[in-house]
């Protein structure tokens, strides 16, 4: 059975998760919309969560809780649907994740 990937907007990360960014509110950032990375660790500075990304561009710059915007990605299989929280996931490919971020200008 194939596996499906799912994307879910702003979901707490942890370390080893998978992560497309979708906007970084630093204007001079040098991770783009759609780009793909994977959470390094986690840390919690004054209740706010920090999440330190390898980006597949190179950049290792951090998302910020509450300040930037990703989309966590979830494989499953078609037999673990059900365990899924439905209202926070939907399908997607790369082509319209690209789109959704031009769409929105970020």
């Amino acid at each position: 059975m194939a596996k499906k990937i799912k994307y879910v907007k702003n979901a707490p990360l942890e370390a080893g998760d998978n992560v497309v960014c979708m906007h970084m509110a630093d204007e001079f950032s040098a991770v783009a919309g759609g780009t793909p990375g994977v959470v390094q660790r986690v840390s919690d500075v004054m209740g706010d969560k920090i999440y330190y990304v390898k980006w597949r561009s190179g950049s290792q710059l951090a998302l910020l809780d509450g300040v930037d915007m990703w989309k966590k990605v979830v494989e499953y299989d078609d037999d673990e649907q059900e365990n899924l929280d439905e209202s926070a996931l939907f399908t997607i490919t790369k082509g319209n994740l690209l789109q959704e971020i031009k769409r929105k200008n970020y």
